[in-house]
């Protein structure tokens, strides 16, 4: 069976989750600025394809009619979640200096693969063109 090229589910996504993982680890050994410029720029393009593939699944997940509100929420998700792990990863480098903020990026890493072997994404929704839902749009109501 072949996954679509936008999943979320383990056999397509997995391999994306592990390099996450696997890029995010030298963080915990970093001990330099240049080192750490060049583990987070790596990291940050094996990030990238992550936060694509949630707007995406989004987008595929919800009605036409709903598509603003969801990936508004979903940026607001994001946008909490940082915010949230700013937090703890402050309170972390204080307690421990930056490898304990830098075990929280690990750390999520480790659940993200988690997540994504255990998880599957189910089949795009069709979204119904008449009958009793209909996109609003110029001169609908």
């Amino acid at each position: 069976m072949r996954c679509p090229p936008v999943s979320g589910c383990g056999c397509a996504g997995g391999w994306r989750t592990g390099a996450a993982l696997a890029f995010s680890a030298p963080l915990l050994v970093t001990d330099g600025l240049w080192p750490l410029y060049a583990v987070v720029t790596v990291l940050g393009a094996a990030y990238a394809p992550h936060l694509i593939t949630a707007f995406a699944l989004t987008e595929r997940a919800v009605e036409p009619a709903r598509l603003s509100t969801s990936m508004a929420f979903a940026a607001s998700c994001l946008v909490a979640g940082q915010a949230t792990a700013l937090v703890v990863c402050g309170r972390l480098a204080e307690a421990y200096g930056p490898a304990g903020a830098f075990a929280v990026a690990v750390g999520a890493a480790a659940l993200c693969l988690l997540l994504s072997l255990v998880t599957r994404v189910p089949a795009a929704r069709t979204h119904p063109t008449g009958g009793a839902f209909r996109a609003r749009g110029p001169g609908r109501r």
